[in-house]
């Protein structure tokens, strides 16, 4: 009687199955804008080329597979893009001590490998933030400066430099931005600028966001929370403005502004109270911010959001002149899971390819995908 039942049964289960089978096929026929409404990738028939990096990061790893990985493109005018994946193992062990373990691969842009970094010492580590340095030949990666197939250390900035922030060169400075150390949210930006062979710091000092008489007053309630934080940065070598992303954690949305380089390191004048050449008011967006620094990126073309819920949005603002939006959000469906970095290429100013890139550390594949928020 079981088994008869059994076999019964089964009819509507391989039905279902059938089913299941044949609306698996047609989405795979879908459209782009059909993905963007369904649960699935919606730059998935936007993919270009991948590869596997498997071997690779088993040479790193040694097995481990409790592994941290984060993804940045490095580009400057007149250079050739670098992709840096940053591989890190565990790296404390008991008994042992802190020994870092991780490394840095160093790709082109159609991801073939150019070579693999690795710290001096143990005590080292490679960290944000990414970017071409000041004699053009070479990578920043934390306070350490890498040839760009990350063969050897050509130098290295001093270690108590508040970094964790946003670098940039402008073909004969390296400029650091970043948020006041150890603080939640200021209303503050630290900056440094190193111009020589040997590293040298030559510009120190901080960029107010907001005049002081718009800031309340520190017995406020959770003062702590009412600033910002810088989560993205852009430099637009060609008008010399810096586009300035910030989290205001305590309104849940992402403010944006623009100012000139020399504005920004005259130490006076207030990001958010700019009346310059280049007058710019804030720009504003509510986001849902779930984390405390969201996953964003900051193009010469706009804004990349990669929200906690799936969905990543691209915010486009004009190129340059007064910062707005030049229309409504693309939105996109992305991916749920939190593990898969992303960054992005993107050329909207000079006209070349513009690339997407993803690495997933389950299947270690890194996938290039052509445009797709135009």
């Amino acid at each position: 009687m079981v088994r008869a039942t059994a076999r019964r049964s089964l009819a509507p289960v391989l039905a279902a199955a059938a089913l299941g089978a044949a609306v698996l096929g047609a989405l795979a026929l879908a459209s782009c804008d059909f993905l963007k409404t369904t649960p699935f990738p919606g730059f998935a028939d936007c993919t270009d080329i991948s590869a596997d990096l498997g071997d690779r990061i088993d040479e790193i790893a040694s097995g481990e597979t409790d592994i941290s990985y984060d993804l940045q493109v490095v580009a400057a005018t007149g250079k050739e893009p670098r992709l840096l994946l940053l591989v890190e193992p565990p790296s404390s062990d008991e008994g042992e001590g802190f020994d870092y373990k991780g490394k840095l691969i160093f790709l082109k842009e159609d991801l073939s490998v150019v070579g693999t970094a690795s710290v001096a010492t143990s005590l080292d580590y490679f960290s944000k933030p990414y970017s071409y340095t000041h004699d053009g030949d070479t990578i920043l990666a934390g306070y350490t400066v890498l040839t760009q197939d990350g063969g050897s250390t050509t130098g290295k900035l001093g270690v108590a430099t508040g970094l964790e922030g946003f670098a940039f060169t402008n073909g004969t400075e390296t400029y650091v931005f970043a948020s006041l150390s150890g603080e939640y949210a200021s209303f503050d930006i630290s900056y440094r600028g190193y111009n020589d062979t040997s590293w040298g710091n030559f510009l120190t000092g901080t960029l107010p966001i907001l005049p002081s008489s718009a800031r309340p007053s520190s017995s406020s309630e959770n003062y702590d929370n009412l600033g910002y934080q810088l989560v993205g940065l852009y430099y637009d070598a060609g008008t010399t403005e810096i586009t300035f992303v910030l989290s205001e954690p305590a309104e849940g949305r992402i403010i944006a502004a623009r100012m000139t380089l020399a504005a920004a390191t005259d130490g006076t004048t207030p990001l958010l109270d700019y009346s310059g050449a280049w007058a710019v008011p804030a720009s504003a967006w509510p986001v849902c911010v779930e984390a405390d620094r969201p996953s964003l990126a900051a193009t010469d073309s706009g804004l990349f959001l990669v929200r906690r819920d799936g969905w990543m949005e691209f915010y486009p603002w004009t190129a340059t002149g007064t910062l707005a939006l030049t229309g409504e959000a693309a939105r996109v469906v992305g991916d749920r899971s939190l593990t898969r970095p992303y960054a992005f290429l993107d050329r909207y100013s000079s006209g070349g390819s513009s690339y997407m890139y993803r690495f997933d550390p389950a299947s270690r594949m890194l996938t290039r995908y052509t445009e797709w928020w135009r």
